[in-house]
C-alpha cells in the first residue's frame, strides 16, 4: 500500500491558513522527498470570506488534484468549517479553534479544540503567526513533518525579522496539542 495523505484547512479570508497548508506541502517535498500538491480556494469576498486550502501528499505524482478522502481538517471559522465540512474520513483528526468553532462532537472523528487565533495573538505576540502555528499543531498531530525539520524550514521562508517569532509559533504550536 502506498503512502497518500490528504489535509483541508479553513478560515476566514486573512488569516494566514492558505500559508499553513502551502508550507506544509513545500516542507514535504523538501525534506521527505513526497510529492505534493495544494489548492486554495477563496470566495469573492477574500479578506473576511470563506476560505480553504486543500494540500494532498502522496510518495508517487498526484494527478488528480481533488481531495476525496480528507485525513486531517483544521478550521478557525464556524462558517468556514460548515462550509467545507465535506469528504472527511471516519478515524480524521479534526482541529477546532476552540473560541471560534462551536461545539462539534461526533464519535467517528478524533478531535482536537485548541485556541489558535488567541494563542498567536496573546502567548506569541502577534496574529500573523497564526500559519506557522498551525502548521506546528499539524506536523505534531500528523507526523508529517518533525518539529526538527520546522526550526530549520521556517527561518527560510518567513520575512527577514520575524524569523524568531515564527519558531516561536512552531514551538508553541508543537507543545500547545
Amino acid at each position: 500500500m502506498s503512502f497518500h495523505y490528504e489535509l483541508r484547512f479553513s478560515a476566514i479570508g486573512g488569516q494566514g491558513i492558505i500559508t499553513a497548508g502551502t508550507l506544509l506541502a513545500e516542507s514535504v517535498v523538501e525534506y521527505k522527498n513526497l510529492y505534493a500538491i495544494h489548492s486554495p480556494r477563496y470566495t469573492a469576498q477574500v479578506r473576511g470570506g470563506p476560505t480553504k486550502v486543500d494540500v494532498i501528499i502522496d510518495e508517487k505524482p498526484i494527478y488528480f488534484p481533488k481531495t476525496t478522502d480528507v485525513d486531517f481538517y483544521l478550521s478557525t471559522s464556524q462558517r468556514s468549517f460548515e462550509a467545507y465540512f465535506q469528504d472527511i474520513k471516519e478515524g480524521a483528526i479534526i482541529v477546532l479553534d476552540s473560541n471560534l468553532v462551536g461545539e462539534f462532537n461526533d464519535p467517528k472523528y478524533r478531535i482536537y479544540r485548541i485556541p489558535i487565533i488567541e494563542t498567536a495573538a496573546k502567548e506569541i505576540g502577534n496574529i500573523v503567526t497564526v500559519s506557522t502555528l498551525s502548521l506546528a499543531i499539524t506536523a505534531k498531530l500528523t507526523g508529517l513533518i518533525t518539529l526538527e525539520e520546522l526550526e530549520d524550514f521556517i527561518p527560510k521562508k518567513v520575512p527577514k525579522g520575524f524569523e524568531e517569532i515564527n519558531l516561536k509559533a512552531v514551538r508553541v504550536g508543537y507543545n500547545i496539542v
